[in-house]
């Protein structure tokens, strides 16, 4: 009986313990270095002549656990989204901890062509540390239908810049070792030759400095080889129909298997259509329950 009064106190002792680290836990906040503001500098000064799209910035209530996941009751999602001739939807969007704080925890950038173009999906989630997660780094461009899309013959004279961002960031690639495409092999047939799968690595600041303002020049130099590469291009109209059906099927891909879509779907709830589908990819796809 004694024994089992000094269980029931330990186990009494542990709970109010965890509940202590749990109501004072804070995420820690990551300097970028200013990276992340350059680059939506960069991206805004690239459309500045282009449609801004109707989308507005969302901002969330958060309860438990989300609220410790990002370290604050409320977060704000200002989404950005322009169209051209050949874009359908180019959108920006940023995790603001808390509202107008300025600090992101992210930079998250999108190019889905419009279907008369054939044209791969460009695209970037430069993350920084979370609970549990490193710092990472995706950026690609999406062949949504290898069999009429090729690489070589869209980017053409811009192939030497896309393998000069390459050879920026080959040391800070990620390995097999290092989880490389496990959560995301859902997305195997549409990953490029030219994906940068980025680890942040670990050490001080200078260490990391060089890291963030690596993958930064590799986005700018990838980006203007895509923009200069779409701006060759002619529309292939009798192409529209079939480009929009591999597009939705790549979608509806991240949708059902996306480790954070499935996150955002229970944060967003009612505004995820709204806010994902509608506004930063622009795809017209009924997605059901």
């Amino acid at each position: 009986m004694k024994a089992l009064k000094i269980i029931g106190c330990v186990i009494v002792v542990i709970a109010v313990m965890i509940g202590i680290f749990i109501a004072s836990f804070k995420p820690s906040k990551y300097e970028d270095f200013g990276v992340y503001n350059d680059l939506k500098k960069f991206t805004l000064e690239k459309f500045a002549t282009a449609k801004a799209r109707p989308v507005e910035t969302i901002t969330l209530k958060l309860s438990f656990p989300y609220s410790k996941i990002f370290g604050s009751d409320v977060i704000a999602l200002p989404l950005k989204s322009f169209e051209t001739e050949k874009i359908a939807a180019a959108s920006i969007s940023q995790f603001e901890v808390p509202p107008n704080s300025g600090y992101f925890r992210d930079f998250t950038f999108n190019i889905r062509p419009n279907y008369a173009f054939k044209t791969p999906v460009f695209h970037i989630d430069f993350m920084k540390p979370s609970v549990g997660v490193p710092g990472l780094c995706s950026m690609d461009v999406f062949n949504v239908d290898p069999e009429n899309i090729n690489y070589e013959k869209f980017f053409g004279a811009e192939m030497e810049n896309v393998k000069k961002a390459m050879a920026l960031v080959a040391k800070y690639q990620r390995t097999v070792e290092q989880g490389r495409g496990k959560i995301t092999k859902y997305l195997d047939p549409y990953k490029s030759p030219y994906r940068m799968e980025l680890q942040e690595p670990k050490g001080d600041e200078a260490v990391r400095k060089a890291y963030y303002q690596a993958a930064g020049e590799a986005f700018k130099i990838m980006l203007t080889a895509y923009l200069k590469s779409l701006e060759a291009l002619s529309p292939e109209p009798a192409y529209a129909t079939r480009h929009e059906q591999k597009m939705q099927e790549m979608v509806m891909a991240l949708y059902k298997n996306d480790v954070a879509i499935n996150l955002g779907k229970k944060i967003f709830k009612d505004q995820f259509k709204k806010f994902w589908l509608d506004s930063f990819w622009n795809v017209k796809l009924e997605l059901g329950e």
